[in-house]
């Protein structure tokens, strides 16, 4: 008998480890195998900016827009209000921020596309007496950045932040909410649209 109670609890003790796991599983953000994971993203970014990154002046900041940033203008607070458009499922991923992220672009991820340094552009604006004049003659035109692509419902939907920098009053960025069709990415809903 002592036996047999022994072997129950433990069947029960294993069971709820395992139970346990699964659970962290589920709450934890996906992991995915990352050199895929960005590979795809670079795809789509190149899709979806085609145009942009296929210009000559084209010049991307390393840095990947962080979505947490949208919070001033709350864009992230339209997007979890739009229960239209996302799943509540979908609405507590994007809230508990449980999508990927990435600290840098690099060129071997990109290949052609410039890229400029973050803290190069910090530094920049930092000094008032170099701000756009000083980036117009030693840097380029402009600069953009991307943020790391948010995909949702099997790839077939995906969030995404982009915006350009060309001077004290030029610029603009949106987010973006992407949607596949036949293998091509088209412009679904855009939240936040801002212009200087």
């Amino acid at each position: 008998m002592a036996k047999l109670f022994f072997v129950t609890s433990l069947i029960i003790f294993i069971s709820s480890c395992a139970e346990n796991d699964v659970t962290a599983q589920t709450n934890r953000p996906l992991e995915q195998d990352s050199m895929g994971y960005i590979k795809k993203c670079v795809e789509f970014i190149k899709q979806v900016k085609q145009q942009e990154v296929l210009e000559p002046n084209f010049l991307l900041s390393d840095k990947p827009f962080s979505l947490e940033s949208l919070e001033f203008f709350d864009c992230i607070g339209q997007l979890l209000n739009d229960t239209a458009v996302y799943t509540e499922d979908e609405l507590i991923y994007l809230k508990n921020k449980q999508y990927a992220g990435l600290s840098k672009w690099t060129s071997d991820v990109f290949g052609t596309i410039k890229l400029i340094s973050n803290d190069t552009i910090e530094t920049i604006f930092k000094d008032y007496s170099k701000w756009w004049p000083y980036f117009y003659k030693n840097i380029g035109l402009g600069f953009d950045t991307f943020s790391l692509p948010i995909f949702l419902r099997n790839d077939t939907y995906c969030l995404f932040y982009s915006d350009h920098h060309c001077g004290r009053l030029c610029g603009g960025g949106r987010l973006t909410l992407y949607k596949k069709d036949h293998d091509k990415w088209i412009q679904f809903k855009s939240y936040c649209n801002w212009i200087s």
